[in-house]
C-alpha cells in the first residue's frame, strides 16, 4: 500500500489531459481541477502559469492550434506552478527550446529549494546525480541497487559498461539559432604539442593535449560553464573535467562572447585510442545548452608496456633498511 501525504503534480507525458477544442486558459483550469485544485486556488495560480508559459495571445485559443513546443510549454507552467508538495518527473525535466529549457531546469531547482520532494524517473546519470540524493536502480521491473545517488550511478555506470551501453548523457539540447537565454559553441580546436586536428598522436607522459573553445551566450545570463570528458575506444568515460567544478569563472564581453583553454599537460593516458566530448553547460554544470561529441580522437603512444587505462601521479622511495617495510 502506497500512503502519500501532500498534493502530487505529475511531470509524465506533457498535456496528458488537455482538450484540444479547449482554449490554453480553459485547459488551465482542467488540469489544475485533475490535479484536484479548487477554482480559488487555480485562480490565484492563473497569472503565474500564463507568464511562465509565456505564449501570448494563444492562451486564448484552440490548444489544437498550438505548435509542439507551445504545447508543453503550457503543461509545464501548470504542473510546476500549482506548488506541489511531491513532484513526480519521467524524463521531462528540460522541454521546449533552449530558451524555455533553461527556465524549465531553473524552476525544478526552485521547487526542490522550497522542499518539495523530487521523484525523478531518468536515464540521464547526470542528472540524477545533480538532482537527487538518494536513487533506485530497476531492471525489468526489480531492485537491483538502492542507496545515495552517487553509489547507484557508479553501479549503473559499471554495469553498462560491461554491455558496452555508455550514453550517460542522455539530452543536448540545440536547435534554435537565437542566442537569448542559451548559449552556442563557436569554434572548437583540439591540439596536440603544436600540431591541430581533429585525428591526433600523442606520448604518454610526454605530450600536452590543449583544447581551445569559443562560444557565444546570453549576456543577461550567469556565465556559462565548459566540461569535457575523455572517453576509451570501448566508449568507457576515462575522465571528465569541469570549469565549475574548479572555481573557474569564465569571461565574456558585453556581447556575452567568451573563450576558454583546457591543457592537459603530460598526458597521463596510456596507450590506446581515446575521443574528446565538449559541453557547454550552465552555471550550475547541470543543463547542457549545446554540445560537440567525439570532436577529436588522440592515438596515445608509450615507451613501455605497463598495461592499464592512466598513470596516476605516484612517488617511489627506496631505502637501504627494512624500517618501513
Amino acid at each position: 500500500m502506497i500512503k502519500v501525504n501532500g498534493r502530487v503534480a505529475p511531470l509524465l507525458e506533457l498535456g496528458a489531459g488537455f482538450s484540444p477544442r479547449f482554449t490554453g486558459r480553459e485547459n488551465i483550469f482542467l488540469n489544475a481541477a485533475l490535479l484536484g485544485l479548487s477554482k480559488e486556488e487555480t485562480m490565484a495560480s492563473l497569472q503565474d502559469i500564463i507568464a511562465f508559459a509565456d505564449i501570448g495571445s494563444f492562451i486564448d485559443q484552440p490548444v489544437r492550434t498550438y505548435s509542439s513546443g507551445m504545447y508543453v510549454r503550457l503543461a509545464f507552467a501548470i504542473a510546476t506552478s500549482i506548488r506541489p508538495d511531491i513532484l513526480v518527473i519521467d524524463e521531462a525535466i528540460a522541454v521546449g527550446d533552449g530558451q524555455f529549457a533553461r527556465k524549465s531546469f531553473d524552476r525544478i531547482f526552485e521547487l526542490k529549494e522550497q522542499g518539495v520532494t523530487l521523484i525523478f524517473c531518468s536515464h540521464s546519470l547526470f542528472q540524477i546525480e545533480a538532482l537527487c540524493e538518494e536513487a533506485l536502480w530497476l531492471h525489468q521491473g526489480k531492485l537491483q541497487v538502492q542507496g545515495s545517488a552517487s553509489s547507484v550511478v557508479t553501479e549503473y555506470e559499471t554495469w553498462m559498461n560491461q554491455q558496452s551501453q555508455t550514453d550517460t548523457y542522455s539530452q543536448i539540447y540545440g536547435g534554435d539559432s537565437s542566442i537569448k537565454g542559451q548559449a552556442k559553441l563557436s569554434n572548437i580546436k583540439v591540439c596536440c604539442d603544436g600540431v591541430t586536428g581533429s585525428h591526433l598522436r600523442a606520448r604518454n607522459g610526454f605530450s600536452n593535449l590543449e583544447i581551445f573553445l569559443s562560444y557565444q551566450s546570453d549576456p543577461e545570463l550567469p556565465p556559462p560553464t565548459v566540461g569535457v570528458t575523455i572517453d576509451a575506444a570501448d566508449g568507457r568515460k576515462i575522465t571528465s573535467n569541469g570549469s565549475w567544478v574548479d572555481g573557474i569563472v569564465l569571461e565574456r564581453d558585453s556581447e556575452g562572447k567568451g573563450s576558454v583553454t583546457l591543457t592537459y599537460s603530460k598526458l597521463p593516458l596510456l596507450k590506446g585510442k581515446y575521443s574528446l566530448s565538449v559541453f557547454l553547460m550552465c552555471e550550475r554544470g547541470i543543463h547542457v545548452y549545446d554540445a560537440a561529441e567525439h570532436i577529436g580522437i588522440i592515438i596515445v603512444d608509450q615507451e613501455h608496456i605497463l598495461p592499464g587505462l592512466v598513470t596516476i601521479p605516484h612517488q617511489w622511495l627506496s631505502s637501504n633498511n627494512s624500517e618501513n617495510s
